[in-house]
């Protein structure tokens, strides 16, 4: 199609037609912002009070700088990837959602500092006190994500798969 004669905005448009962004990816979008910037605090709250993490006995300041910094970039990335519908967000946030679940686990479980006080055995010890609430939360988004990256109207926004017809996505009352 020659569209040399259209403004520059229209060209792209008409070069790259997108599927609107489904609501389901911007509510995923959201919670990925919601974990870089708690990230981001991190990192520049772990700067700021350098000294006093340094000299606090137990999880070392420079971890506190770089798991802050690798988590700010990486999601980042993924949520400029998630809003402009790059073919490869889907996969990152798979990749992502599992490390990043891994993680959190593993720096509460191994990292945090846990109150004995009241423990009803040995392994009460070693699990943060709102550990229950923490885990449904972690099984919620999972599967929201999942299930999200699953549905057809997102493959299509992610190109990942072709629109068939525009009623195909909206006659099954799945709005993203």
């Amino acid at each position: 199609m020659d569209n040399t004669g259209l403004p520059i905005e229209q060209q792209i448009e008409i070069a790259s037609p997108h599927a609107s962004r489904p609501w389901s990816v911007t509510i995923l979008a959201f919670g990925v912002l919601i974990i870089t910037i708690f990230n981001l605090t991190r990192l520049i709250l772990s700067i700021a009070n350098w000294d006093f993490l340094v000299s606090w006995p137990g999880v070392p300041a420079l971890y506190m700088v770089m798991t802050g910094l690798i988590w700010t970039l990486v999601c980042s990335i993924l949520l400029w990837g998630l809003w402009r519908a790059k073919n490869w967000a889907p996969r990152l946030m798979k990749a992502v959602l599992l490390t990043y679940v891994l993680y959190y686990w593993l720096d509460h479980v191994f990292l945090m500092d846990h109150p004995n006080s009241g423990a009803a055995g040995a392994w009460h010890a070693f699990l943060p006190v709102n550990w229950r609430f923490a885990a449904v939360i972690t099984v919620v988004c999972m599967v929201y994500t999942v299930r999200t990256l699953s549905k057809p109207k997102v493959k299509v926004y992610f190109g990942l798969a072709e629109s068939k017809t525009g009623n195909d996505l909206t006659d099954s009352g799945d709005n993203g």
